[in-house]
């Protein structure tokens, strides 16, 4: 155990990094003491006395009073040289950035076990939700069977509004006006941010390495106001979920929006909060929530984080995952239900032919709806009807010939929205 004050460096000073440095400066965590932080614009006002700040990266990781690496910058390039020379230069390394683990975890790991350094992470994963240090401590003992989550705070903003009644570009436009939604919202929109988290959580729960670009995603651009309406009647919830969940051998791994039942308690999971639900053979199931996002979240997970290496012996130290993991993504034989959304002629005979399809492919209904065009909403056209079908359990490949019939089907003008249901 350290007896020593170990000084910090940080990487990257902005919202976050600003606040962890006067948290720092405060001198209520006698135990960090910060020494400089690395900046592009040393004269950019941070509410920083200037000999605190930096533009030059060898301040930082080469320097011997630095005990401590703190990093906040964004991306993995240049981050991932920083980060390995500091590790090299035998600094322990605590950082916020979500890419940078998820794509180059195993070598972080593996340089930082090989100089008897500590890698912290909490803040890569739901910001303020201690689920990283609860999955590496609390769980040690559990085998786990599944993690999911809603782990991007922004898109559950959206879809929270969307639910309330707003359209998806108005969603939008609230979000990125409250700050919650980046100028190019792109990362969250199509389900990226989500992508990196589940792959950090995914490597840890199963102690191998899933790499992002590996896994299945979807966003949530195609889901509308109509999908929320048919969701109510059908008592569900539509959630942006990352999913890491075992199947036999292999495991499921990926980002997928999806309806939720109102009784589980996801489904309750609104507005900027995230929550992650674990499964163990021990725990049995264990729900964190809190706030996923923010300067103040993430600096009481950097911090707390930094404060745990002050507090541990080297034989502390380990790799928690390495190789590659065997990833199922959700493959074609595996099954769920299903929920589409159909644009068809309001006339005789659709529902029969639509039936046929189903029938042929071995697909059976567990619920249909059909409603006729309304002039005070713009799903469909003057003359069409919008048809909604629930399915029961059926394998991603027959549903997903069924999906490539129907396309063919004159009937049908267009297909909306295709989503799992969540169980």
């Amino acid at each position: 155990m350290h007896s020593k004050t170990l000084k910090v460096g940080l990487l990257g000073c902005g919202n976050i990094g600003s606040k962890v440095a006067k948290e720092l400066l405060t001198g209520k965590i006698p135990s960090l003491e910060f020494k400089r932080a690395l900046v592009r614009d040393t004269k950019k006002d941070r509410g920083l006395p200037s000999e605190y700040l930096t533009s030059q990266p060898e301040d930082i990781f080469d320097d011997k009073d630095i005990d401590i690496v703190i990093e906040v910058m964004s991306g993995d390039n240049p981050v991932l040289e920083y980060a390995l020379k500091s590790l090299n230069n035998k600094k322990h390394l605590v950082t916020a950035n979500k890419e940078l683990i998820a794509k180059h975890g195993p070598i972080i790991f593996e340089t930082a076990y090989k100089n008897q350094v500590q890698v912290k992470l909490d803040a890569t994963v739901c910001g303020g939700i201690p689920v990283i240090n609860t999955l590496l401590d609390s769980l040690k003992a559990n085998e786990i069977q599944e993690a999911v989550g809603i782990l991007n705070g922004t898109t559950n903003y959206i879809l929270s509004q969307m639910e309330s009644g707003k359209d998806f570009n108005n969603a939008l436009k609230d979000a990125q006006l409250k700050g919650y939604a980046e100028p190019d919202p792109t990362n969250d929109l199509e389900g990226y941010d989500t992508k990196y988290k589940i792959s950090i959580l995914a490597s840890l729960c199963f102690q191998q390495f899933f790499a992002p670009d590996k896994l299945a995603c979807d966003g949530i651009k195609n889901i509308s106001s109509a999908d929320f309406h048919f969701a109510h009647k059908w008592n569900f919830a539509i959630k942006l979920l990352g999913i890491a969940r075992r199947v036999n051998n292999k495991v499921a791994v990926g980002v997928y929006p999806a309806l939720i039942s109102n009784k589980d308690p996801l489904s309750q999971i609104n507005d900027v909060l995230n929550a992650v639900q674990i499964k163990g053979h021990l725990i049995n199931e264990l729900l964190l929530v809190g706030p996923g996002a923010g300067p103040a979240p993430t600096t009481s997970a950097i911090l707390g984080d930094a404060i745990s290496i002050t507090r541990q012996k080297p034989s502390d130290y380990y790799v928690p995952f390495t190789g590659n993991g065997s990833i199922d993504n959700f493959c074609e034989e595996n099954s769920y239900k299903f929920y589409i959304r159909l644009r068809v002629g309001d006339q005789k005979g659709v529902v029969a032919e639509i039936g046929n399809i189903l029938a042929n492919n071995d697909v059976s209904l567990n619920s249909i709806d059909q409603e006729a065009h309304s002039d005070n909403r713009d799903w469909e056209e003057e003359g069409e009807a919008t048809l909604t079908l629930l399915t029961h359990q059926v394998t991603e490949a027959k549903f997903k010939k069924t999906v490539n019939q129907l396309k063919e089907s004159k009937i049908i003008k267009k297909i909306c929205c295709v989503l799992r249901v969540f169980e």
